[in-house]
């Protein structure tokens, strides 16, 4: 059976409330770049070669280098730069490493040489519990969380 008003009840579809077919594909936002911009062509091939996030990572890490001897806070530009890209490494390497039962020598020995290049400070930290965890005839004293050593890095210049 039919409602009473069944012919009468209007149906109204808002601009983009229906189904939306879009196409996402590189070649229309590289092609989307006006030509004041840039030449999308060339950014392009350049995103080919290596993505946005390489060449930033790169960038990055050659102003880190070239600054390592300048101390800077928390709250400066490159006391910034030096938190945010500790906070990248270490993500990196969590999702690299995702489980500690996964983990191996092997996996420790790479994720303690990438640490060392990374961030010494903390790598200083680590190594300190490891060795101590290391040496069985001394007993073992509760271990401190390497977290909070991310501001002493920003000070020394990692």
């Amino acid at each position: 059976m039919f409602p009473l008003f069944w012919n009468v009840s209007p149906q109204f579809f808002l601009p983009w409330s229906g189904s939306v077919r879009q196409d996402i594909e590189l070649d229309r936002f590289f092609s989307a770049i006006p030509r004041s911009a840039g030449d999308g062509g060339v950014e392009e091939a350049a995103f080919k070669r290596a993505s946005y996030g390489s060449q930033l990572g790169w960038i990055t890490e050659v102003l880190l280098e070239t600054m390592k001897d300048v101390p800077a806070d928390e709250k400066s530009a490159l006391g910034k730069l030096r938190l945010a890209n500790a906070d990248i490494q270490r993500l990196k390497l969590q999702r690299r490493y995702p489980a500690p039962a996964e983990l191996s020598g092997e996996l420790i020995a790479d994720y303690l040489r990438t640490l060392r290049q990374q961030d010494s400070a903390r790598y200083e930290a680590e190594s300190r519990q490891l060795l101590q965890l290391l040496q069985p005839s001394q007993p073992l004293q509760p271990l401190q969380p390497v977290a909070g050593t991310v501001p002493a890095t920003v000070a020394q210049g990692a």
